[in-house]
């Protein structure tokens, strides 16, 4: 990790800090998207997104938003235009946008490349694809120094937090997304940050990255803490506990079980600037003696 921040130092006292007009950039669906000049009306369709835009000191540049996007809370007063599998296509057409940010796997990109409309289709799949995002959006809205910057507080803070839990040992975790149940692989996005945050996820990886896991599973593998994303939804250390069989599971029997807020999922959930917001909440549940 260090030598990410030392790169980036080097990198932030290097780089022009200018996007350079026309630009052209090749988004995650392969598409060519140019840009004849900084846009000014920008619809974002993804919250991490949303959340990257103003962290870039842009927020005003937004002209509106899906309706997930709710951090920071100004976003809120925005015109909220769906999201990118059922999105209002008339109304992000009548904001007169210069350029629309939206998830790769939906359909929008395409409706709106068919309206003449600019649109970067990409997310971060992944911690490092993070920060790739950063400096591409960076230069997309003419934000180049602000990514850089962005990155080298974000690399050094999460330096820090190692520190922190240097030397501790890893409790075993199971990450609920929901009561089926769904978790998270140790290569998906949450499951990276689990592992940064010094846990042992009892998925394995060749589970794949958001594995429906078989109960019993989640009993033998006998999880220290367990953390439920679906607590909004209902699910509680009670309910599982009254389910077959768990009532037994260290996690459980210990009061390790953490009933997760609809804000907290959403700074772990999401591939954005509060990264190291989700590291930290994490490394605080898991090592709460090394981190007060």
């Amino acid at each position: 990790m260090k030598s990410f921040v030392i790169s980036l130092v080097l990198l932030v006292f290097t780089i022009a800090f200018a996007s350079d007009y026309p630009l052209t950039m090749i988004d995650d669906l392969g598409h060519e998207v140019v840009l004849n000049a900084a846009p000014l009306r920008i619809v974002s369709m993804i919250p991490s997104t949303t959340e990257t835009v103003c962290a870039l000191n842009a927020c005003d540049l937004l002209v509106g938003r899906d309706q997930y996007s709710n951090y920071p809370l100004e976003v809120n007063e925005l015109p909220e235009l769906g999201n990118g599998f059922v999105p209002n296509l008339e109304a992000i057409v009548a904001l007169e946008p210069d350029l629309v940010i939206v998830d790769e796997s939906t359909d929008l990109a395409n409706q709106l490349i068919e309206l003449g409309i600019p649109v970067y289709a990409g997310t971060a799949q992944s911690f490092e694809e993070v920060f790739e995002k950063f400096s591409d959006i960076g230069k997309l809205i003419n934000r180049e120094k602000e990514a850089a910057f962005l990155s080298l507080k974000l690399r050094t803070d999460l330096v820090n937090i190692h520190k922190l839990i240097a030397g501790a040992e890893a409790p075993t975790v199971f990450y609920e997304l929901d009561s089926t149940p769904y978790s998270v692989g140790p290569e998906s996005f949450i499951g990276e940050i689990i592992s940064l945050a010094g846990a042992s996820n009892i998925v394995t990886a060749d589970l794949g990255a958001f594995p429906k896991l078989d109960p019993e599973f989640i009993v033998a593998s006998n999880p220290e803490v367990i953390l439920l994303a679906d607590a909004a939804y209902g699910e509680t250390a009670e309910s599982l506990a009254a389910r077959a069989g768990w009532s037994d599971i260290s996690a459980i029997v210990a009061n390790k079980v953490f009933e997760l807020s609809q804000d907290q999922v959403d700074t772990i959930n999401r591939p954005g600037p509060r990264i190291v917001d989700a590291l930290f909440l994490l490394a605080q549940i898991f090592h709460p003696d090394m981190i007060d």
